[in-house]
């Protein structure tokens, strides 16, 4: 049975949120931030060196032999920042844009001011669809609903882990969702395992993933689906 209550943010969370709703909204200064800021090594290391070297050639040879390799290395500055740019700036909009819309996610969450902590306790065993970037996940919810997780294979996923572990096998699970976003940001799982754990089929071709979305509903990670455990099962059974 699914339970849902609100609740207070837990502070790491509240902290996480804060700092993302505090990025730029101006792709030129996060771009200057990011040269600024020594994220990228060459830039850290030509900012740290020539300012010795200009200190360097003016103390031994003057300024006139100073200015000279301040103009080199203008010049350097610029044909570097043209072709590094060239090739660097494609991707740095794209993380500018997760940033930002990382930014607005958490502004959102935090005009929220709470969580949804979710309780499920399993009758039976959760169902695992894999596939090239992580798993499908659908659990019995009770009253003909189903839960709906999609796990990325990601590292920072604390169900990520806890699916390879097989974890995700025990009968209760906990988790933390953000209201807006509907992020997943805390998970665990506690008591016995289940029994009757079936292998995790593999959905290896792109139209039937599509097929698979699509007759779920287009669910986002951590949906409640309004349709029977078995019949879901059973449809994607036969689409893979």
């Amino acid at each position: 049975m699914l339970t849902t209550a609100r609740v207070d943010l837990p502070v790491p969370v509240e902290v996480r949120l804060k700092n993302e709703a505090l990025f730029t909204d101006n792709v030129n200064d996060y771009a200057r931030d990011d040269l600024i800021g020594f994220k990228r090594p060459i830039a850290a290391a030509f900012a740290l060196v020539a300012p010795v070297a200009l200190a360097l050639a003016y103390q031994g040879q003057g300024f006139s032999e100073m200015l000279q390799l301040a103009m080199v290395f203008v010049a350097i500055v610029g044909g570097g920042v043209y072709l590094i740019g060239k090739q660097e700036w494609p991707k740095l909009v794209v993380e500018f844009q997760e940033h930002a819309l990382a930014k607005r996610r958490a502004v959102a969450d935090l005009r929220c001011g709470f969580g949804e902590s979710s309780f499920l306790s399993h009758g039976r065993s959760p169902r695992f669809f894999e596939h090239e970037h992580g798993v499908l996940v659908l659990a019995d919810a009770g009253d003909l609903k189903t839960l709906f997780f999609s796990i990325e294979s990601d590292e920072g996923d604390p169900r990520w882990a806890l699916y390879l572990n097989g974890e995700l096998h025990r009968r209760v699970w906990r988790w933390l969702r953000l209201p807006i976003s509907r992020e997943v940001v805390k998970f665990s799982t506690e008591g016995s395992k289940l029994a009757r754990i079936l292998e995790a089929p593999m959905i290896d071709s792109i139209d039937a993933w599509e097929a698979v979305n699509v007759a779920l509903g287009e669910p986002c990670d951590g949906a409640i689906i309004h349709r029977c455990f078995d019949e879901l099962c059973e449809v994607i059974d036969r689409m893979i």
